[in-house]
Order: C-alpha cells, then structure tokens, then sequence
C-alpha cells in the first residue's frame, strides 16, 4: 500500500482511492470495464426526463397535424363558401363588411339587410371549385387563387370566378384567404313620370347622375327585387317592376329597369276642366276672338257663337297617355262685314296636353293641379 514505483522511470504513482464513488468504473478482475449500478434518484430523474421528452415530440407531432387540419379548412374555396352563404341568408351587411365593394356610399344604398330582406328569392350556391394553381405545393407556390361558383336565382343559373388572395397567416403557421372581388350586379333605373323609386324600404333619386354627368348606377347583391316608383301626384300611378338581378352584370353594360308612369281618371278630368274652359270662351263674344280659337271663328264679324266641350274625352293613344284630343263643333252668325251673311258649323279638334318637366313628370300649378296647353287644329 502507499506507492508503486513505475520500474522504468523510477517515479512513484499514486495508488487509486480506497473506495468507489458513485457509479465510476472499475477494472474487473478479466481486465473489463464494470459500472456501478444508478442510484433510485438517478433512475427516476432519467424517467422523467424521458417522459417529459416523449411528450414534447407528441404534443409537436400533434401541433402539426393540427395545423395541416385546420388549414384544411382555411381554403380559397371555403372563403368564398362562407361569402357567398351570407349572400343566400340575405346577410349583407356581414357579405360588405366581408368583401367592400369598393364604390362610393350612394351607389351601395341597396346594399343592406332590409332590402334583401325584401326580396323574393335570393342567391342558391351550386358548386364551388378551386381553380388548379401549377405552382402548389413547390417553393414559388401562388399567393392568389381562382375560384368558380355554379350558383342560381329564381331558376337562372350563372357562373362567376373569384379571385381569392393569401393573407398573412395566424400565428404565423395559420392559413388567411381574402375574396377580392365582390358579388354584386350594376342596375341602371329609367324613370319616366317618377323622380323616386324605393326597394324594401329604401328609397333613392331616379335621375341621379354620376361624377361623369351619365346616369347613375345602383348596386345590388343577387336576388329578385321590386322596384316601386314613388308616383309624385295624385294623377299618377305607382307600377312596380319586378327583376331578377344576377351577380355576373357587374363588368359588363348591367341590368336596366324601366319604369313609367301612367295616369288615371283625375288626370283626364282635368284635361276635360282645362279644354271645357278654353272651348267655353271661344263659344262667347268677344272669347271668340282670342288667338287660341278656330281661326274661322276670330273675327268681330261673328255676332253669335256656341259650342260645348264633349263630355267624354280620352288619350290620343297609351303610348301618349298625357295628349288628349276631341271634335268640337261650333255654330257661329257671321255678319255680311267681312263673310257671307248667315249662320253655319265650324267644325275644329281641340288638343290639350298636359305639360312634363325634363324627366317627363307632370308640372303642377301652386294649387297642385296639372298644367295644360289648349290648341285647335282642323
């Protein structure tokens, strides 16, 4: 014990330790290398280092396949299905808020809840289908994708493809699509005898001009509406027009409705009050002698004269339903001053019109009612 010499060098070297410590080797007796059993605690801590491992690579296994699943569900063509589900609920304020059609206030009125609401069938989703991008699944992989929807209102079928455009991404592993065009239709309204309409409850100018002095343009999301001129008398009435609005108008010339005014009784009695008034004053002296009368009948030769307006009167035809014209027949005494002395018919047709504004809605007088102009032809 104590020291071995080293016989070649001479040096003494130091002889090992008494005892082991903790699991260090030692040299067995056929020249092996023999450990020390762990401890409990070491086993125990080299458990729980394995457990908490094997759950860490569970939980990244299960992370990942979390995201590939719920980026299943994170597609172009889910976007677009929940877009266009807002549509067919008749949700538009979501749908806006969702994908803005980019245009000013005023040509979106229609775009609200109440006036799809109002509709009386609305957009049926078909299929959707995403357009094949040749860059999937490799390095430069697209940020936009095209997606078809088959969809259909009130039995017309159409076709629109959207564009749908990757968004920076959740958490940054989340995928984020954006629709990028709106499903919305242009309408053009010609009002002729109106200078308001409403659908639902929502009520807009019918001569509305854009910036560039045309006729102004409405959106409209899908759906069959009623368009409901606002007549702007008592003599007018009111005719809606129903129309099936499509969303694949929105590029192209759009859709048009015409609404135009026809008129009822009160306004043909009131022609009939306007021509009795002029014809009244003809049949008198010295009425007969204003310029608005037969000429035949304008002379201070006449020394007696009468005629009465028909009591029946009626539109020269529908497509002129505010020109009217009677056959009126006046008996007039003619002195021998400038005519042959004696008493005979004159025969004459009264016209009496009832006069438009520029956007061919009648012109009231301050007592509301229409204003006319009485002529004589032969």
């Amino acid at each position: 014990m104590g020291t071995e010499k080293n016989e070649s060098m001479g040096t003494p070297i130091p002889a090992p330790p008494a005892g082991p410590v903790g699991a260090s080797p030692t040299v067995a007796g056929n020249g092996g290398v023999a450990f020390t059993p762990m401890s409990a605690a070491s086993k125990k801590r080299v458990k729980l280092i394995g457990i908490v491992v094997g759950v860490l690579l569970v939980v990244v296994i299960a992370g990942v396949i979390g995201v590939k699943v719920a980026n299943s569900s994170r597609t172009p063509e889910a976007q677009v299905r929940a877009y266009l589900d807002l549509l067919a609920a008749g949700n538009a304020s979501a749908a806006t808020a969702m994908v803005d059609p980019g245009v000013a206030n005023d040509e979106r009125v229609f775009l609200t809840d109440s006036v799809m609401s109002s509709a009386q069938s609305l957009l049926v989703v078909e299929d959707i289908s995403a357009g094949v991008d040749e860059n999937d699944g490799k390095k430069g992989e697209s940020d936009t994708r095209t997606v078809t929807a088959t969809m259909q209102v009130n039995g017309e079928r159409f076709v629109h493809e959207f564009t749908v455009a990757k968004t920076k991404p959740t958490m940054g592993v989340l995928d984020n699509w954006q629709v990028k065009d709106a499903l919305v239709s242009k309408v053009s309204v010609d009002a002729r005898g109106y200078n308001q309409f409403t659908v639902g409850d929502v009520s807009a100018d019918a001569h509305r001009t854009g910036q560039d002095g045309d006729d102004a343009t409405f959106l409209f999301y899908p759906g069959v509406y009623t368009f409901t001129p606002v007549a702007p008398s008592e003599y007018a009435e009111s005719n809606p027009e129903t129309v099936s609005i499509l969303g694949d108008t929105w590029s192209g010339d759009g859709t048009s409705v015409s609404l135009t005014a026809t008129y009822n009784t009160k306004l043909t009695a009131a022609a009939l009050d306007a021509g009795k008034e002029v014809v009244d004053s003809c049949a008198s002296i010295p009425g007969n002698q204003n310029s608005v009368c037969p000429f035949a009948i304008q002379s201070d030769a006449v020394t007696a004269v009468s005629g009465a307006m028909p009591k029946a009167l009626g539109p020269v035809s529908p497509d002129q339903p505010t020109f009217f014209r009677a056959a009126v027949i006046f008996t007039a005494t003619y002195s021998n001053k400038y005519y042959m002395e004696g008493t005979r018919d004159v025969e004459a047709k009264v016209e009496i019109i009832a006069q438009l504004d520029d956007n061919d809605v009648l012109i009231l007088d301050e007592d509301g009612k229409p204003e006319f102009t009485v002529d004589f032809t032969r």
